[in-house]
């Protein structure tokens, strides 16, 4: 003990006084893996506050120690023979006992944990989860009581000398002890679980999470015991302590250059205040961006078996992001989706932690780019709100063969709603306890505004789904009522919900999908339509525009002839098929392109209503453009603000325009240099109601973890690192993860989540073609998004009442 670990883990030394969540986000000149949380300053200690540091455990039965030849701990009187434990959170109170840790480069590393052994491996299924039975645990592994006391004793009195061994008490298999036992273990599982509990002043217990158990301390002995006795001692102080090894996790490799930390409000940012001709701002215009269109919870869709990796995991980074064999199978052959969406062959490497040789990367879209120290590199780089949209699929997870969870959506949001709530709590967990992480979920403007100005991240809950609260249609006829309409959305409202899509995908109850052309995933969509459906998308030309009354959708019979719309459907498919491979066309394309001949139907009118009714936000896209047309008719009748495009996929600029001149705001997936700035100058000629001062905003669409890719970056190595946020006060080095240093030059774009603030930097310094006043008129379109967002929420609220 005392090493420096390999890959960049250190030791944590004095961690009785811990770094402040801001202060301590990982710094470019400080080793990778540091614990970028922990509350701040020297306080009285809760089940909270210890995380993230070192403690010996000390009973007044003495100070537990380690025993690494004999993977064992022990009680010693002595004080420096204790062993000191680093307190990684799994959840809110409970607590990974880390002893020791050793990481070669390459290697996955090796831990010494306090915990529970399982020497029959009946109890812990691959992952760590506990599956056995309690009783037969508990059972196995006794109690201290069975140890130390005498049965026939006068009251239970303690008979065994302090040095004697424990052995003898459980069941053996050719000379092994085949029982469950206290041990040093070797991975952290359910049974290295512990919950911390408040005992007697300025004392804590520890309590198995899986048996209820306490630890306990007797004459020498440590072992667990489910009763309390006398001279059994179950109370801990917990004795800051010095040079013990850190839990592997990620860095954000972000320093603070500004004692005031991340701007909160435009006035406060040289970009706003000191541009030519610059208004006057609100005190409280919010200052960041908007992530419109983000699936942080989709590891859960389509079965659960398709996007490997997570956001966070209770036995940390090395369980989330491990090796994606367990869902897309041996060099990835079973990835067929994965196949499907990214267009690679299917063989690749599958080992993520610690040196992530193939993923992730931009344009690999099954594998998790959101873990939780990713989207707090993108908050520290300007990202103030993010909306997360549930989303799946599901006749894809009723084809994937590999599933474990419900393919019912109305389970499936449900649970990705439960995992946001999870993601929440653990990184309050990691940072001093319930309320004190960066990252706040809310479901009302006026708490999102509470949040930014409380320096954290607002999360914002929707549903992207192909059939949205069940409400498909066969053969024309929907497969809901309006009083289940009624009762599932008013169920989604009560849980947060505030962005719904009518249409997805697919054709449903509610009105037409807009078509996909590419191959692969177009292919795929338009022979799930069939089979979701009962009929394909069908097609006519597109009107020239679309700025006249529409009409409600056709019912029964395609108004087309059938030799037309089989016409259509060879125009359709070789465009398909020209999107990859090109070929000359088989037809003469329809001049002003295909759409879907249905729009918005009756029920899909009485759905747009409600979602009204209850201040919601009606996301357009994915709808095809004769719904749209008739959803922004009702929307701009009733004077509704709350229509929204959050991520490129209207296709129609007019489309944009009437969104925006409506009180509503875009999103509008990043790019690279000068067409990223091209995209986001573009808001400005928009006819826009609401402006932030003289800005017409655009938010940003990441898609991430939706089956789309992140932005690329095909340039040369460029001298960016370190460098700086847009607000001056935050100094970015290059990312690490295990052993992997992500940059924007490595041929992977932006990889993950946390590479969005240098995508932003190469844009501000290498648009070569754009002039700086340029450069700064997108930045100011960008980042006056989190107030555009708010604005139109506040307007939305107020159309309600």
């Amino acid at each position: 003990m005392g090493r420096t670990v390999g890959g960049g883990v250190p030791r944590v030394v004095m961690i009785g006084v811990l770094a402040s969540a801001l202060g301590a986000c990982g710094s470019s000149s400080a080793p990778t893996g540091v614990p970028g949380d922990g509350p701040a300053g020297p306080q009285r200690q809760t089940i909270h506050n210890v995380a993230n540091a070192c403690w010996l455990l000390h009973s007044d039965a003495g100070y537990v120690t380690a025993d690494a030849t004999a993977a064992d701990y022990g009680l010693s009187e002595d004080a420096s023979q204790a062993t000191s434990f680093y307190f990684k959170p799994s959840a809110l109170g409970a607590y990974l006992l880390l002893s020791d840790y050793h990481r070669e480069p390459g290697e996955r590393g090796s831990k010494s944990l306090l915990g529970i052994s399982d020497p029959a491996g009946e109890l812990l299924d691959a992952l760590g989860n506990f599956v056995g039975e309690v009783g037969y645990l508990i059972g196995g592994v006794g109690d201290i009581t069975d140890i130390v006391l005498d049965p026939l004793g006068p009251g239970g009195g303690i008979v065994r000398p302090i040095g004697d061994e424990v052995g003898g008490i459980g069941d053996g298999l050719g000379g092994i002890n085949v029982n469950p036992q206290l041990a040093m273990v070797d991975e952290a599982s359910d049974l290295a679980v512990w919950n911390l509990v408040p005992a007697a002043t300025d004392r804590f217990s520890l309590v198995s999470a899986v048996t209820g158990q306490k630890l306990a301390a007797s004459n020498g002995v440590l072992a667990l015991t489910g009763v309390v006795t006398e001279g059994i001692y179950t109370d801990f102080d917990l004795v800051a302590a010095e040079d013990c090894d850190a839990y592997p996790e990620v860095g954000t490799q972000a320093r603070l250059v500004d004692a005031r930390g991340p701007a909160k409000y435009l006035r406060e940012v040289p970009l706003f205040t000191q541009a030519p001709g610059a208004p006057a701002y609100d005190a409280d215009d919010v200052f960041g961006y908007v992530d419109a269109h983000a699936h942080v919870t989709a590891y859960e869709f389509i079965g659960g078996r398709v996007n490997y990796g997570d956001p966070f995991h209770k036995f940390g980074i090395d369980h989330a992001l491990d090796d994606c064999a367990v869902n897309h199978g041996p060099q990835g052959l079973l990835g067929i989706i994965e196949t499907a969406t990214s267009g690679f062959n299917p063989v690749h490497e599958t080992r993520g932690w610690p040196d992530f040789p193939f993923w992730p990367r931009y344009d690999s879209l099954q594998h998790h780019q959101t873990y939780y120290k990713w989207i707090e590199r993108a908050w520290l780089g300007g990202l103030r709100l993010l909306v997360n949209h549930y989303t799946g699929n599901e006749l894809l997870c009723q084809l994937n063969p590999q599933k474990e969870n419900d393919c019912d959506f109305e389970a499936n949001w449900r649970l990705q709603a439960q995992r946001l709530r999870e993601m929440q709590d653990y990184i309050d967990a990691q940072t001093g306890g319930p309320g004190e992480g960066w990252l706040r979920i809310v479901d009302n403007p006026a708490d999102a505004r509470a949040v930014i100005a409380d320096g954290k991240l607002a999360v914002v809950q929707g549903i992207e789904i192909s059939k949205v609260f069940n409400c498909g249609e066969f053969l024309g006829q929907p497969e809901c009522s309006r009083e289940q309409i009624v009762e599932r959305l008013d169920a989604a409202y009560a849980a947060g919900v505030r962005h719904i899509f009518p249409v997805h995908k697919f054709d449903n109850a509610f009105g037409g999908v807009y078509p996909t052309e590419s191959f692969g995933i177009g292919t795929i969509l338009h022979v799930g339509n069939l089979a979701e459906t009962g009929h394909l998308q069908e097609f006519e030309a597109c009107p020239e525009h679309y700025e006249g009354p529409s009409t409600e959708t056709q019912g029964g019979v395609n108004p087309l002839g059938i030799i037309d719309q089989l016409l259509y459907q060879v125009e359709y498919l070789n465009g398909q098929i020209s999107s990859t491979a090109p070929l000359p066309p088989l037809l003469p394309p329809t001049e002003t392109g295909l759409c879907n001949i249905r729009g918005l139907t009756e029920l899909g009118r009485y759905f747009v209503e409600e979602l009204m009714r209850r201040g919601m936000f009606i996301e357009v896209d994915h709808t095809s453009s004769k719904g749209i047309d008739r959803i922004l008719e009702i929307a701009e009748a009733n004077g509704y603000p709350g229509v929204i495009s959050s991520h490129d996929w209207t296709y129609v600029e007019s489309f944009l325009d009437r969104i925006v001149a409506g009180g509503g705001t875009i999103g509008r997936f990043a790019a690279q240099r000068d067409g990223w700035v091209d995209v986001l100058r573009r808001a400005n000629a928009r006819p826009a109601r609401d402006r932030v001062a003289d800005v017409v905003s655009t938010g940003v669409a990441s898609d991430v973890n939706g089956i789309a890719h992140l932005p690329r970056n095909n340039s040369e190595p460029m001298p960016l690192y370190p460098f700086r946020s847009v607000d001056g006060r935050v100094e970015f080095d290059e990312q690490v993860t295990g052993d992997h240093v992500f940059n924007l030059y490595e041929g992977r774009g932006v990889a993950h989540y946390g590479l969005y603030p240098d995508q932003i930097a190469d844009m501000q310094r290498y648009s070569a073609d754009r002039s700086e006043a340029e450069i700064a008129e997108a930045l100011r379109a960008m980042f006056s998004s989190a107030e555009a967002y708010l604005r139109q929420w506040e307007a939305v609220e107020a159309w309600r009442r």
